[in-house]
């Protein structure tokens, strides 16, 4: 079962993509404004290996993740339906 923090909830229902950086292993999110959002790369491991944010697009130096439009649990779910 996945559980989600309150600061975990507040940060999915903001975020808009996240990007990590595999060479340098940074990651790096940003709202719908643009504005960066702190995320640890243990939580951004987290959600990728739950399935909570999925990868939207990739380059040579970088892949995109976004929030996936599937909820995983119901927990998810009310997260996504808020946002």
């Amino acid at each position: 079962m996945i559980e989600l923090t309150d600061k975990e909830k507040r940060f999915l229902k903001r975020v808009e993509t996240i990007t990590h950086f595999p060479w340098a292993d940074k990651v790096a999110a940003a709202d719908a404004k643009g504005k960066a959002m702190r995320l640890s790369r243990a939580t951004f491991q987290r959600l990728k290996n739950d399935g909570i944010i999925v990868r939207s697009a990739s380059d040579l130096t970088s892949n995109t993740y976004v929030v996936t439009s599937v909820p995983v649990t119901p927990e998810v779910k009310e997260v996504l339906d808020a946002s």
